[in-house]
């Protein structure tokens, strides 16, 4: 093979690794639109919005099935090797998260679907927490793209440690809703729905963090995905400067 074939062969190879990386960035805008109406809907009753977010679940499958196939037919066809075939892995396992994320998303539109139905409405006394949550969420979601389109590693550690964050909110949540329903038992329907709502938000924390530390295995080459969060940035030997700022 001469130069040029070999030229022209590694520039295919690139282009069908950014077409690959447009279909997950393409996926991920939606599903951050799906967490964000998904959310919307509950807090503003609108049942309208609700029924958008449980339809569109359907184009996130597309994009995971269509990434899946991209993916495979690369790996076959160009049999990828060191940092390359990690690219396609990565993104591969980004598109299952992505779909994850998705069927949280709806889950959280059908809840606010039947309370909407019910006339039920999520307490004052928590509703701050649950929007604070799902504000967080999205957050390191829309991060976490980022991340993946810049090729950043320590956005990416910045993210994965932020969760914990996301956690301590969640177990804040869980405990005014306790608090809510001793003082007021016949609260407990909405108390069981707000339950089930902010357990797919942590959800969609914990698929935000799973993706920021598949970007960091891309980007450094090693496996962090069983490393403590709030331990990568020690683990990848950075420097107390740059721990201070991913914390």
């Amino acid at each position: 093979m001469s130069d040029g074939q070999l030229g022209h062969t590694v520039q295919s190879f690139d282009e069908e690794l950014k077409r690959l990386s447009g279909v997950l960035l393409d996926m991920g805008e939606l599903a951050v639109a799906q967490v964000r109406d998904g959310t919307r809907s509950l807090f503003e009753r609108d049942d309208e919005l609700a029924q958008q977010v449980v339809a569109r679940e359907k184009q996130l499958n597309a994009y995971d099935t269509q990434g899946e196939e991209m993916a495979i037919q690369i790996i076959a066809r160009r049999q990828p090797m060191g940092v390359d075939l990690r690219s396609v892995i990565v993104m591969l396992k980004s598109f299952t998260e992505l779909e994850r994320v998705g069927d949280e998303a709806k889950k959280i539109a059908k809840i606010a679907r039947r309370m909407i139905v019910d006339e039920q409405d999520p307490v004052d006394a928590y509703r701050d927490s649950v929007k604070h949550m799902a504000l967080a969420a999205e957050h390191s979601l829309v991060e976490v793209l980022r991340a993946i389109r810049e090729q950043d590693e320590n956005l990416a550690i910045q993210v994965a440690e932020r969760d914990k964050l996301l956690d301590i909110e969640y177990k804040d949540a869980l405990r005014s809703i306790h608090e809510g329903l001793v003082s007021s038992p016949s609260l407990l329907p909405v108390a069981a729905e707000s339950v089930l709502i902010i357990k797919a938000i942590e959800r969609i924390g914990d698929h935000a963090k799973n993706m920021a530390k598949l970007v960091v295995y891309q980007v450094a080459g090693r496996d962090v995905r069983h490393i403590k969060s709030k331990r990568l940035a020690e683990a990848l030997g950075k420097t107390d400067e740059e721990d201070d700022v991913a914390g």
